[in-house]
């Protein structure tokens, strides 16, 4: 993953990644926490801060500091490359996750600081599946104020059995610098109730605590100003350029409900093991029925060719 743009390690590098051909690379939570939970032992590996990460279906943005350029890139093999080999045999499939290269931007100042780090929290809320930045579970800034923002409180001795045994596989595979896999995720959630699967969220996104806070507050001063600030301000980002996609991701929620409930795929990336032919039928199918662009569909099922760029 050479690079032209060199990492300044006075600032701070803003890195942004999509899905290879812009393809989906996060369907499930699953997929979130296998990825969420091999950041956090990658950043733990190569001594990295990060003071942001958002996930958004097709790619994902990181906000983070580094001893050097070699150590982002190092890192950054690592993370893709182990995620790329989890993600392809949980789905049955072959072939590249992610774009060759990711962008990298260097945020020297405050000020630019500033604004990738409102740029980068207020994405869901760019693309409309969030009214504002703290409500949106996967940017996790609700979790710098509550240790579960989006459950019940959890209280371990009132809990079911099932989940006491998963909070304890969590915690083995924590102790042990070990990030979370396919099929302890699938033989936990399969267990647990709706609202107990909220609480295993939670639980494993404060154990595995990725994003320094401390570090993201510090450019603003305090969680109420940074808040206020994103609220008001959603930040841009010139550096990096961004392909084509849906000015509006709810789509995507749509139709991976539908590869659920209308499909009958229990894991919705079993539809990337269908023939190229039968993805584009069903491609059409969920653009007509789910009433979803061509662009979600198809970016959903891998089967999307981003026009090449033309140059006057």
């Amino acid at each position: 993953m050479a690079r032209k743009i060199k990492y300044d390690c006075r600032g701070i590098a803003h890195i942004y990644q999509r899905g290879f051909n812009m393809s989906v690379i996060f369907y499930s939570v699953k997929d979130i926490l296998v990825f969420y939970t091999l950041l956090y032992e990658l950043k733990k590996k190569y001594k990295i801060t990060v003071l942001g990460v958002v996930f958004m279906y097709n790619h994902y943005h990181l906000l983070i500091k580094a001893k050097s350029q070699e150590v982002i890139s190092c890192f950054m093999r690592d993370l893709e490359t182990t995620y790329s080999k989890e993600f392809n045999k949980d789905a049955g499939k072959k072939g590249p996750v992610f774009v060759p290269r990711y962008g990298l931007s260097n945020k020297r100042w405050d000020k630019k600081q500033r604004e990738a780090a409102a740029y980068l929290y207020n994405n869901p809320v760019e693309k409309q599946l969030s009214i504002n930045a703290v409500g949106y579970r996967w940017n996790f800034l609700a979790y710098a104020k509550s240790d579960h923002p989006f459950s019940e409180k959890l209280v371990v001795r009132k809990a079911s059995d099932k989940l006491r045994k998963c909070l304890q596989e969590v915690k083995f595979m924590f102790n042990h610098d070990a990030f979370l896999n396919y099929t302890i995720l699938r033989k936990c959630f399969i267990r647990l109730s709706r609202e107990e699967g909220n609480q295993l969220i939670d639980f494993i996104i404060t154990t595995y605590n990725v994003v320094d806070y401390n570090e993201a507050i510090r450019l603003y001063g305090s969680y109420e100003k940074m808040l206020t600030a994103f609220d008001s301000n959603t930040g841009n980002e010139h550096d990096l350029k961004e392909e084509y996609s849906d000015r509006s991701y709810k789509g995507y929620v749509s139709s991976i409900r539908s590869l659920s409930n209308v499909y009958g795929f229990n894991n919705p990336k079993e539809v990337l093991q269908l023939s190229e032919e039968d993805r584009r039928i069903l491609s059409r199918r969920l653009a007509n029925q789910s009433q979803v662009s061509s662009f979600i569909a198809e970016t959903l099922l891998h089967i999307y060719q981003p026009q090449p760029r033309r140059f006057s």
